[in-house]
């Protein structure tokens, strides 16, 4: 394995893994948890930052590295003091608001050529908003598939109201303050890790070798955080994540070397864990933590999840390797 890779995978991996403990204590003492995996989510960024800076010390003078960094940083902090003083972690969603406008800002005013060398830019606007709708409606068609195996299908016709609108204007006006942390996945995984495997191993292994990554980056939130506690609440827990991982990420692939933009895939991967607002009605917990996976829901994902994403792996923008977007890495040391 390259150099690179084996800092990338080293950084990403080291502080969820360590994180783990701090969500299994808190667990154990009713702390709240929910700022472990929002933490975890700016990882990947900071590891191709700390790859880019190897290559080009100026990158760390990038504007929009730098407010990354800081908020990061703060976000850290606030996910240590969770532990002693859980009461404060909530300020650290308005840091991320006031950092994603001024990210924004910065991003917007950066100098087109190196905005396009750091694959920050979105030529496709169009094409984006095309790939956000039919991620749409895959995501409602294979909720529906749900409800009908379970025999709630009118349950499902219920969530379509005024409220469920309102929720879904809201989710869409307001994503723009809410791209860090899912920037911080897919500039990880989409804008470095899958072109760079493919570089090295071709096409199909990058596919899979991605979604493994991916999914068992997971690993210590799939035990102390989605599931139950329940071992094979947590097995299953595990499963669902590496298959919705490797197959979601074909279509995130797809996405991404269509729309030459890595703002499809963040706003795909935002829908994706956003969308699930719509499907519930106690708003007072938190709707990602504490679940119980079975073995239906678990066949369900997975054969779900192989059959509507799978299929994108049939496209010209995965199959050719000559249409994908080279990784931010490579372009870096081609410059």
């Amino acid at each position: 394995m390259k150099k690179d890779l084996k800092i990338f995978i080293g950084i990403s991996f080291i502080i969820p893994y360590l994180m783990g403990f701090a969500i299994y204590y808190c667990k154990l003492h009713e702390i709240s948890t929910s700022i472990y995996p929002l933490f975890q989510m700016f990882i990947p960024f900071l590891a191709v930052i700390a790859l880019l800076y190897k290559e080009d010390k100026i990158i760390i003078k990038v504007f929009p590295f730098k407010i990354y960094i800081f908020t990061s940083i703060v976000v850290f902090v606030f996910a240590i003091v969770n532990i002693f003083y859980p009461e404060f972690s909530g300020l650290s969603e308005f840091v991320i608001l006031i950092s994603a406008i001024a990210m924004i800002i910065a991003i917007s005013t950066m100098d087109k050529d190196l905005k396009k060398k750091l694959s920050l830019n979105n030529p496709n606007k169009k094409s984006t908003l095309l790939m956000c709708l039919l991620f749409i409606i895959i995501y409602f068609f294979r909720a529906f598939l749900g409800y009908v195996l379970q025999g709630e299908t009118n349950e499902f016709f219920k969530i379509l109201n005024l409220k469920s609108l309102r929720i879904f204007i809201s989710i869409f006006v307001f994503s723009f303050l809410n791209i860090m942390p899912f920037i911080g996945e897919e500039y990880g995984w989409r804008a470095y890790l899958a072109p760079r495997l493919k570089e090295i191993y071709g096409v199909k292994k990058s596919i899979l070798m991605t979604g493994f990554i991916w999914g068992i980056w997971h690993l210590p939130l799939n035990l102390f955080y989605y599931s139950d506690g329940v071992l094979t609440s947590q097995i299953y827990s595990v499963l669902v994540q590496l298959v919705f991982c490797t197959f979601l990420g074909i279509f995130l692939t797809y996405a991404y070397n269509r729309t030459k933009s890595i703002w499809a895939p963040v706003m795909i991967h935002y829908l994706n864990n956003n969308l699930a607002l719509l499907l519930v009605t106690d708003f007072s917990q938190d709707i990602f933590s504490g679940q119980h996976y079975d073995l239906k829901e678990t066949l369900f994902s997975i054969v779900s999840s192989i059959i509507l994403f799978g299929i994108f792996m049939f496209s010209k923008y995965v199959k050719d390797e000559n249409l994908w977007e080279k990784s931010v890495y490579e372009k870096i040391k081609e410059s």
